[in-house]
């Protein structure tokens, strides 16, 4: 059985407030085809238990996955980002599946 993931589902809680906002104010958000990279992404983490179920979460993972690679681009390593990940053991682990995720081969950092 999956698992939802905190991360995205944060993410997840900002999309769908600017998705209200849009649609009080009559701007509606498109949908958006994921590039082959968000795809391989995506398809990593669903593979591995995290339930993105709609894009707005899938968006928001993104989110993540591509702050993880300006980090490693700037120079940082990924054991070094994984040294400085905040919270307890669960949320670490998470936020290493994201990392793993994005450094996979086709992938975003790819």
């Amino acid at each position: 059985m999956g698992k939802k993931s905190r991360l995205a589902s944060g993410f997840g809680v900002v999309a769908a407030g600017v998705a209200l906002l849009g649609a009080a104010t009559g701007v509606a958000g498109a949908e958006r085809a994921l590039t082959a990279p968000e795809q391989a992404f995506v398809s990593y983490l669903q593979g591995r238990g995290e339930l993105l179920t709609d894009q707005d979460q899938q968006l928001a993972a993104i989110d993540v996955g591509k702050a993880d690679c300006a980090a490693i681009a700037s120079g940082m390593t990924k054991e070094q980002l994984s040294e400085q990940l905040p919270g307890g053991a669960a949320e670490k682990e998470e936020a290493v599946l994201f990392l793993d995720a994005a450094t996979a081969p086709g992938s975003l950092c790819g």
